[in-house]
């Protein structure tokens, strides 16, 4: 197997270049102390902070003479094991899951590029083409979010901010409507959802289980 997966969890975030906004790679979510190793021998190109990709790992891998990189962003503060010009073993265990960098909920973003990483991410591919053996728990799910016919109002966010009060695009009104329900296209972070509305196109929502909201998977 040339590549593993490199973490426990459930996909929240797919990779989506023809959308925006764009996500060059998969996002993997789990609480708790979640290690995350290497998806493929290597050495170490890049182990830094960003403050996009947050506490960063970068790798190169040789399979069968073609060159590959992959990126593990937003681990935990402090968890990196390596550095640069160090080697690595598949499996090996580089840091820990976490939600550093600009990131919303601990989570894992693996991005896999054939040929090397560069900063208009040419080179990135889907790395659920490469990843060998992926268990029914990483493989995405169809859901939808039930927001309560109790609620009057509930805060829409665009995309491009983050999803906290002074922050809205608008409200949706599930009460007017006896509730409201919505596919779930994204899931940037722990309990934000991307949905797509009429009145506001697509944008995120908080719906944690505390404020009443529902997720259920698409029959």
């Amino acid at each position: 197997m040339d590549f593993i997966k490199p973490s426990l969890g459930t996909l929240t975030n797919s990779f989506q270049i023809r959308s925006n906004p764009k996500h060059f790679g998969i996002d993997l979510a789990l609480p708790g102390n979640v290690s995350v190793k290497a998806s493929a021998a290597g050495t170490v190109t890049r182990s830094y902070v960003s403050d996009s990709y947050g506490e960063v790992i970068f790798i190169l891998h040789d399979i069968n003479g073609q060159p590959y990189e992959t990126v593990y962003a937003h681990m935990r503060k402090g968890s990196r094991k390596y550095q640069a010009g160090d080697t690595v073993k598949q499996g090996q265990v580089i840091g820990y899951m976490g939600s550093t960098g600009d990131a919303t909920g601990q989570h894992l973003h693996f991005e896999l590029h054939r040929g090397r990483w560069n900063g208009t991410k040419s080179n990135v591919v889907n790395p659920l083409d490469y990843i060998g053996d992926i268990p029914e728990s990483v493989k995405e799910t169809k859901q939808i979010i039930i927001l309560p016919a109790e609620a009057e109002s509930w805060r829409v966010y665009p995309l491009d901010k983050q999803p906290i009060k002074g922050n809205e695009a608008g409200y949706l009104n599930p009460k007017k409507f006896g509730g409201l329900q919505y596919n779930i296209v994204g899931t940037p972070g722990q309990d934000i959802y991307t949905i797509v509305t009429s009145d506001f196109g697509k944008v995120n929502i908080y719906g944690a289980r505390s404020t009443g909201a529902r997720i259920f998977n698409a029959s």
